[in-house]
């Protein structure tokens, strides 16, 4: 079932202050007059000023078949306001921030599982339908209610620190904990047009200035010049030659940086080189230069070298980190001395294969956890993979539904995440790409395959690329056969189609026995 949000109205009053007067609201919920003020003030359009955070807290309704059953409450954070310096330095530098607190009212819907789904889904809804740079939310429930701190970390969110609320508010002079969800902000690489030379060439002056810290010292072109702006080379090359390539990178609909390609290898057998490459300051250190940098290589296959000037020791860091983590570590590092710089002719020169078989079975570092709200989405984009794989072989048996099917499965596993009698866990890695899941059901023992004890039956298992089944497949396999283990299961089925072979070997080395088979066919 569908949870459905709109904005408080003056129809929803008479529920909200209903709803307060329920003792489970009123032991943690902020019940001053000051804000119920507010919610009426909002509810009627904010018409006058409101004492209550100055009138900036927006208001939800939750529905869940027309009922209406919680509230939730934004408000955007931002370093104008007086937020605390555990919440100030967490603010979002790419997109915006927000802060969330949130109730179910109802008590007809407490303890069926609503509590984590609604707040996930909300975040959903609110990032697609009301701001969608929303890539930051903070949630700070006291410290003396676990139960909303378990509801809020099984919706995604992530325990940061604990902190002492301050103010004039509810919950003053105690200890909250922070608790925080990001996003990975919408990066977009365009290639740019000769219309986007004059932004590019202004940039470069930027560029220069960033470089100066550490290659300064190199010339005396390196010198600021006399009326205080930085030049550099003039890119229009890179907009009228074939063999070059200018792209501009957007955080959003900003612009954070370029990317400037040539061929002009020092090994004639190199295809690719990465002429000159820019994220502005302000989006620097968070992860996006990668992010661009590996997307570039992605779209662009073949041999690579990447220069780089050997007193620019934080570009070393950065192009060797990148380098390793797309390929591997598979990768030569040497140094050349280049015939197109003469005033640094010395470079230390990475060279790479994009098309290197090495990299379809990199293994990244990853941990497995028990599955949250916030997964499903990979999770059945990962099942949904699998199953157009199934149909190409068995296309009578294993028909993909579509997006109805996809939105059908969502929900399932939602309903699964609060079943006690489901097992389910998630591989993550080390950049939260979501590699794998597996979900396991405690059931009675099949009559024909019963040695005594429940038997734990998985049928959704999958990993991101067959080459993952030994490292991420045998961790997930193992943590879930432990949690099931210690529940009273003594025997595992695990379901798995005739034709996925990698699956059916890998099981095979578990030490699992193919029990029994299904034909399956049509009658004509």
């Amino acid at each position: 079932m569908k949870i459905k949000f709109e904005k408080v109205t003056g129809a929803h009053l008479d529920t909200i202050f209903n709803w307060l007067t329920e003792p489970h609201i009123m032991e943690f919920w902020d019940n001053t007059q000051a804000h119920k003020d507010d919610i009426v003030n909002f509810a009627e359009g904010r018409k006058t000023p409101s004492s209550y955070a100055d009138g900036q807290y927006v208001y939800w309704i939750a529905y869940l078949e027309d009922e209406p059953f919680a509230m939730l409450m934004t408000i955007q954070e931002t370093h104008k306001e007086d937020i605390g310096e555990e919440k100030l330095k967490r603010l979002s530098k790419t997109g915006n921030t927000y802060g969330l607190d949130y109730m179910i009212g109802n008590p007809k819907f407490f303890g069926k599982g609503y509590g984590s789904q609604t707040l996930s889904d909300f975040i959903d809804y609110f990032r697609e339908c009301f701001d969608p740079k929303a890539d930051t939310f903070i949630i700070d429930p006291a410290s003396d209610n676990p139960k909303a701190k378990h509801v809020y970390m099984k919706a995604g969110f992530k325990h940061v620190c604990d902190f002492m609320m301050e103010g004039d508010v509810s919950g003053a002079g105690k200890v909250h904990h922070l608790l925080l969800r990001k996003f990975e902000p919408t990066v977009s690489i365009i290639q740019a047009t000769m219309d986007d030379y004059p932004c590019i060439q202004n940039m470069a002056r930027f560029y220069v200035y960033d470089l100066s810290r550490e290659c300064g010292s190199i010339s005396s072109d390196w010198a600021i010049p006399e009326d205080g702006l930085y030049e550099s080379f003039d890119f229009k090359n890179y907009f009228e030659e074939p063999s070059r390539k200018a792209f501009l990178v957007k955080v959003y609909d900003e612009i954070a940086g370029f990317v400037l390609l040539n061929q002009a290898t020092e090994d004639s057998t190199n295809t690719w080189n990465m002429g000159e490459f820019f994220i502005i300051a302000k989006f620097q250190g968070g992860g996006i230069a990668t992010r661009v940098a590996q997307e570039i290589w992605n779209m662009h296959s073949g041999k690579w070298e990447v220069s780089v000037i050997p007193s620019n020791k934080s570009a070393l860091k950065f192009w060797e980190k990148a380098i390793s983590g797309f390929t591997g570590g598979i990768f030569n590092k040497q140094i050349k001395d280049v015939t197109y710089d003469e005033h640094c002719p010395r470079r230390i020169i990475f060279e790479f294969d994009t098309q290197n078989s090495i990299h379809q079975n990199i293994v990244p570092q990853f941990i497995v956890r028990t599955s949250q709200l916030s997964d499903i989405d990979a999770m059945v984009s990962l099942s949904k993979a699998k199953r157009k794989l199934y149909e190409k072989a068995q296309p009578h048996f294993w028909r993909y539904a579509g997006e109805e099917g996809d939105n059908t499965q969502r929900q399932w596993f939602k309903e699964l995440l609060e079943d006690e009698n489901h097992v389910m866990f998630t591989a993550e890695s080390d950049t939260q790409e979501i590699l794998g899941f597996v979900i396991g059901k405690l059931m009675p023992a099949p009559e024909v395959y019963n040695p005594g004890g429940l038997t734990l039956m998985i049928d959704d298992f999958c990993v991101q690329s067959e080459n993952l089944w030994q490292s991420v497949g045998t961790r997930l396999i193992a943590t879930v056969k432990a949690a099931a283990k210690d529940k009273g299961v003594t025997q595992t089925l695990v379901v798995c189609g005739a034709h996925d072979h990698p699956k059916r070997k890998f099981l095979s080395e578990q030490n699992l026995q193919v029990a029994s088979e299904w034909f399956v066919g049509g009658i004509v």
